[in-house]
This record gives C-alpha cells, structure tokens and sequence, in this order.
C-alpha cells in the first residue's frame, strides 16, 4: 500500500474526487456553483497532505542525488585526465610522424648525407647570434648618438640664452675696468731677505712676478679679445633665422634617428636612411646657392665699404670743426656769451634797446632764408623727401636749425614785459616755439627710426621672430579689410579736403567714415595685450607709433596757436605775405585721419622692406637689387615730407614775421604808415 501510494491517489483523485465535483456542478441545474468553506477547507488538507508526501519523495531524491554526485565528479576528473593523456600522446604522435619523416628525408640523401642541413645548424645559430649582437650594439651607438645630440642642442640653446642675456655684458664690463699698477708684492720681505744675504732670490722673485705680470696681461688681452669676438658673434647671430636652426643638420638628424628608434621597422628604417642621404646631397650639391650667398656678401662688403666711408668723412669733418669736444666747448662758449649778454644788458644803459635791435635784425635775415627753404620745399613737390642744401643737409635739418636759431634769439629779449602792451607777441612768439618744438619731433622721429626702430625691426624679421610675424601679418590684416586701397583712401581724403576748403558739398565725404574705421581697427591692435610670446612685436609697434603719435600731439599743440591776430597792414608785408600764400588752409580733422591713413600705410611698408631685405639673405632669394639705407628710409622721409608741406609750410615764417612786426611796434615804429609810404612809391614808379 506504502509503495503504490501514488498510483492509488491518482486513482481516486481521478475516478472518485473529479466526478464527485463535477456531479456536484451538474446538479445545480449546469451553473457553476460557488465553494464553499468546507470545500476549501478539503483542498487546503488535500494539499498538506500532498506536501508531505512529497516532502518525503523529495528528501529520498535528494539522497540519491547526494549519493551519485561523488562518483560523478570522479567520472569527470578520470575524463579530463584522459583527455590531457590523449592529446600528449597525439602532440607525441605528431612529433613521431616529424621525426619519421625527417629519418625519411636522411636515408633519401643517402651518401649525401653530409650536406643536410642538419649540419648547417650551428652556423645558422653563430650568424643569428652574430647578428644580434649586431643589432643591440647599433641600438645602443644610435642611442649614444641620440643622446650626443640632444647634448649639443641643449648647450647651444644655453650659450645662446646666457650670450643673449646680461651675463655677457657683465663679462665686459668686470674685464673692461684698466689695470690697477698694483704694488710689488716682495716689497714686504725684501729687507728681510737682504738681511739673510739672499739677494740673488730677490732678483728671481722679482722676475718670476715680472713673468707673472706679463702672463697675466696676455691672458687679460685675450680674454678681452675673446669678449670681443663674442660680442661681434651675438651682433650676428641675432639675425640668424630660427628656421634655419629649427631644420638644421643636427636636428634633422636627431628626429630621423628618434623615429628610426621608436618605429624599429626596416621599412621606416629605410625610409629616414634615405632621407639623411637626401638631406646630406642637398648640402653638398650647392653651386647656384653658394654663388648667389657669394654676390649676397659682395654686396653686403660693398655697403659697409660705403658706410665706412661715409664714417670717415664724417670724422675728417669732425675733426676739422674741433674734434669730439667741439660741440661740448661750442656749448660752454655759446652759455658764456649768453651770460656776458644777460650782464651787460643789466649793466649799460640802453643795452635792453640795443639788443632788441640786433635780434630783430637777425631775426629778419634768418626769416628770409627760412622763405627761401620754405619755397624751395613747396617748389619741390613730390620731390620734397629728396630735396638737400649744397652741403648735402637735408631740408628738415637746415629748416629746423634756423628755427633753432630764432627761438634762441627770441630768448635773450624781455618779451614778458610786453604782454600789457601787445598781447599778439606772446602769442606769435608761443606758436614760434611750437613749430620749432615740431620740427624737433619730426627729427626726432627719423632719428629714432633709423637708430632704434629699424635696427630692431631688420633682427626681428631676420630672425624670423614670431611675435614680430604675428603682429605684421595683423598689421597687414587691417589693412586688408579696409573697403579700399590705402593710396585711393588717401586721394578721397584729398578731394574731400579740396571740397570742404571752397565750401562745397563734398562727393567724397564717405571717406571720412572709412579712415575713421581703420582708426578704430589700428587703435584696436595698439591696445590689444598681448600674451607673453606676442610681447616684442607688439612693443616694437607701439613703440614705432609712438613717434607718429607725439608729432601728431605736438600738431595739435601748434594749432591751437595758430589763431595769431594779424592786422590788415601786416598782411602786405612780404614776409607775411609770402608765408601766407604758402600756408594753406586746413581742416584739422581731415589732416588728421589723413595722416592716420599715412602712418598706417609708413609702417607696413618699413616692414615690407625690412622683409624683402630679409628674403634677400635666403638662398632662394634669387638677385633682386638689395635696399639701401636711403631706401630704408625712404617711407618715413616721405611721411615727414609730406607732413611739413602740408601743415608746416608758411606757419613758422608767418609766426616769425608776426613776432618782428611786434617788436617793431613796440619800437613805436608805424607800420601802416610805412607799408601805405612803400606803395605809393610803389605806384608813383
């Protein structure tokens, strides 16, 4: 009964349980009746008794489970040994079948066996080893040679640094000092030692320090010497371009050996070893670059022999005007006299009139020649920038020496006194001093140029500066964007300035908003801050702008002085009336963004130059024609020219003349009486 337990429930459940409920169903008429609790109750107790019968059922498996898994697991582990087994007996198979095959291969040679490669084993293995041995042995000269340069490379970046810094003019400095006659050194036991009865060391003392001091002279004479040298090689190296020490044999070499290195592949290998062979003939193959680096330093020679003798003109001259104190003991001559002047007008009685009546006499004949520069200037055009004296000074330098010389003269008269009495002398005298404080600012804006911005300018570009590249390219970008070019901008500004002179509607009024655009653009790059890699260029044009920025400055000081009170009279008296025949009349704003658009245009092409002098030096440069120095300086010369013609010309002799028609009438001289007696005379012939 316990055995079939199963099979007896089923039986019952299917037999006695199911008919029993459907019968139950069928006799409510077919409708589905709803359990009741006893029904649940008896499936609730069905079900208990289900779960332990199979509680019961389920402990039996899980021992048998427990019983059968051991040997399982044996089963398994005897499997996977098995297996191992097999596949070593077959890896020792395979070996077999190789061996056999190679036994087969010997007894096919026969009694060729001795030329079996069998044989050829072990100098197979001496040329592997050979060759490896090979190998790591040029790895490491390649790496030693790796690291030689990496040595050179970083000691020619630090004696550039250290030659470039100030170390180098301390060395000068510390071995420039002369040499102190120091005392003798045996002096101090020289008695004691004629006492002893040791002349004879005495002497040998005396010499081995006289020895002494002369090697150590020599030594001094060549280390100056070596400064020296230095010194001329930091001048020059300077200009040498950076891309020329970024592609230099060196560091090519260095970056085809460090990928050669990490590659390790023969291909790549080849391919840097041809490359070296490639760089290497190229170096040696230079006929046509050699011969034009050849007519670049002829040229370079035949510069410096001209430059050289301009300087020994300049030094004969030097010398025949006093030497280098002349000008120092002109200065103490020309302060005595001064003082002598100031003591004797206090002095005599009469002296202040005296005075006054040889300076306006000079003052008159310094004005005539001053009209005579002035016309010759307005005479000369476009010609201006080429125009000299007979001594070969240029127009600027003669014009802005007489102005010295009358503003000097204007400085030994009491023209304080004079302001109750005339208030126009103070005036014209200010506007005097203006114009010649302008002509002083515009030589000094050529001096400058020619001894600071340019030279600086060349090694910047020569040496291929980045920050100097960067801010010319932006320069150039400024440029680029403005509507139209800076020479037809210029020629708008022109009509412009012709139509609102005659009190016109101008058609070229719209060239107005474009200079005040490239203002804008141009201030914007002044002012922008650079980082510090783009710092030189940016200074470098800052300071190139600054001298167009004072003469601009002074400009507006002098126009506001302009404004001198001239009465009717005056204005036919020659000198007046030259000077305003010359001065034409100006609309400050439109000279000013006029200039502007000059200044621009003054600095790209100064750098245009110094880039076209720099591409000469290349080897690619081919034989253009070398810029010299009056090329160099031509687009500043050419802005200064064009700056007096049109707003100096005719102010300083008309202020001048204004300042001697004062004087005159503070001489209680009637100029209206005198210009109406010269014209009748005039007219009477």
């Amino acid at each position: 009964m316990r055995r079939g337990r199963e099979t007896l429930l089923t039986l019952l459940e299917a037999f006695v349980y199911d008919p029993l409920v459907e019968w139950g169903s069928a006799g409510t008429g077919g409708g589905r009746r709803r359990r009741g609790r006893r029904d649940v109750r008896a499936a609730r107790d069905m079900m208990a008794v289900r779960a332990v019968e199979l509680k019961h059922q389920l402990g039996e498996i899980t021992d048998q489970f427990s019983i059968i898994l051991p040997e399982i697991r044996q089963c398994a582990d005897n499997w996977l040994k098995e297996n191992e087994e097999l596949k070593s007996v077959e890896s020792r198979l395979q070996k077999c079948h190789q061996q056999m095959a190679l036994i087969k291969e010997i007894e096919a040679y026969g009694p060729n066996l001795n030329s079996h490669p069998l044989y050829a084993i072990s100098q197979k293995y001496s040329t592997y080893k050979q060759a490896k041995n090979a190998v790591e042995d040029s790895m490491k000269a390649l790496v030693k040679i790796l690291n030689d340069f990496d040595t050179q490379i970083e000691t020619f970046s630090n004696t550039t640094e250290v030659l470039n810094g100030p170390q180098l003019l301390n060395w000068i400095q510390e071995f420039s000092t002369p040499d102190d006659e120091e005392k003798q050194i045996f002096d101090h036991i020289k008695e004691f030692l004629t006492n002893a009865g040791q002349s004879s060391m005495i002497t040998q003392c005396e010499q081995a320090e006289i020895e002494l001091k002369q090697a150590m002279k020599q030594t001094l004479h060549l280390i100056r010497s070596c400064l020296e040298l230095l010194s001329q090689f930091v001048a020059v190296s300077q200009y040498y371009p950076q891309s020329h020490t970024e592609y230099h044999r060196i560091v090519m070499f260095r970056k085809f050996l460090a990928t050669a290195l990490e590659s390790k592949s023969p291909e790549v290998c080849r391919e840097m070893s041809n490359q070296v062979t490639a760089l290497v003939n190229a170096e040696n193959i230079k006929g046509e670059t050699s011969q034009q680096m050849i007519a670049y330093g002829y040229r370079l020679q035949a510069l410096c022999a001209e430059a050289n003798a301009n300087l020994a003109k300049a030094v004969e001259r030097l010398q025949l005007e006093g030497g280098p104190e002349a000008l120092a003991l002109a200065q103490e001559a020309y302060m005595d006299a001064k003082a002598n002047i100031s003591n004797w007008v206090r002095a005599e009685d009469g002296a202040a009139s005296s005075l006054e009546s040889v300076v306006i006499g000079m003052l008159c004949n310094l004005n005539r020649r001053y009209l005579m520069l002035e016309n010759g200037a307005q005479s000369a055009g476009d010609c201006l920038v080429d125009l000299t004296s007979r001594e070969g000074e240029w127009f600027l330098d003669d014009m802005s020496s007489l102005s010295t010389q009358a503003v000097e003269l204007l400085s030994l008269l009491p023209l304080q006194s004079a302001s109750t009495e005339d208030a126009s002398l103070p005036v014209a005298v200010e506007c005097v001093r203006n114009a010649n404080l302008l002509l002083a600012d515009l030589q000094q804006l050529n001096f400058n140029y020619s001894t600071i911005i340019l030279p600086e300018a060349l090694k910047k570009i020569h040496s291929e500066d980045p920050s100097t590249l960067m801010m010319i390219n932006e320069l150039n970008a400024v440029i680029m964007s403005t509507p139209m070019q800076l020479n037809e901008l210029l020629a708008q500004l022109e009509i412009h300035l012709r139509y609102l002179v005659m009190d016109m509607e101008s058609p070229a009024s719209s060239a107005m908003v474009v200079a005040a655009e490239l203002r804008a653009r141009y201030e914007a790059l002044l002012t922008t801050t650079p980082d510090h890699e783009g710092q030189s260029g940016r200074m470098l044009l800052m300071g190139f702008n600054g001298l167009f920025a004072a003469v601009e400055l002074r400009a507006r000081e002098l126009a506001d002085h302009l404004a001198i009170p001239v009465p009717q009279a005056w204005r036919k008296i020659d000198h007046i009336s030259d000077a305003m025949h010359m001065s034409s009349p100006a609309v400050r704003a439109v000279l000013e963004e006029a200039f502007l658009v000059r200044r621009v245009q003054c600095v790209a092409e100064v750098f245009a130059v110094c880039a076209q002098l720099a591409c000469l030096a290349r080897p690619t440069a081919g034989t253009a024609p070398m810029p010299d120095d009056s090329a160099l300086m031509k687009p500043v010369k050419r802005f200064t020219a064009e700056f007096v013609s049109r707003s100096l010309l005719g102010v300083h002799s008309r202020a001048l003349a204004c300042v001697l028609c004062a004087l005159l009438r503070r001489r209680r001289l009637d100029l209206r009486a005198e210009v109406e007696q010269k014209e009748i005379g005039k007219y009477a012939h």
